[in-house]
């Protein structure tokens, strides 16, 4: 089974790597992208590590107006014309925390918002947070 959280971020944004690198060491989180890539012009899988062991996870970018009706209620109109980074993860717990981190940097980084795909629900950074030990127990 995936798993999908839908980051949220203004139009003129566009996340990149390095500055994804800068940022989680700046909020203390072990993770290494791949250098230099624009995540709007990525699609497939990105490898990463994750407190230094191999990780990655699947992105996807598009516009909020090709979210899910059901998802496009939760957008507040500051985000209406943004962009959707979707961060993708299997049933591998190290890409999970993968997934949630990078959520939490591109949150703290950008000033975005997360949607959780299997309920729809509007997460906060400190909410993704809570989430990282229940997948470092399914190690």
């Amino acid at each position: 089974m995936s798993m999908s959280l839908f980051v949220i971020l203004a139009l003129d944004i566009e996340p990149n790597t390095n500055e994804l690198n800068t940022a989680a060491k700046e909020l203390g989180y072990a993770v290494q992208y791949t250098q230099n890539v624009e995540l709007k012009k990525h699609s497939g899988f990105l490898p990463a590590k994750f407190e230094s062991k191999d990780s990655g996870m699947e992105t996807y970018s598009f516009s909020v107006s090709e979210l899910p009706d059901t998802f496009k209620s939760q957008v507040p109109v500051k985000y209406a014309q943004g962009y959707v980074y979707q961060l993708k993860f299997g049933g591998n717990p190290i890409e999970a925390q993968m997934v949630f981190t990078t959520a939490i940097i591109m949150s703290a980084k950008y000033n975005g918002i997360t949607i959780e795909d299997q309920s729809g629900a509007l997460l906060s950074s400190e909410q993704l947070a809570e989430a990282l030990p229940y997948f470092m127990g399914m190690l």
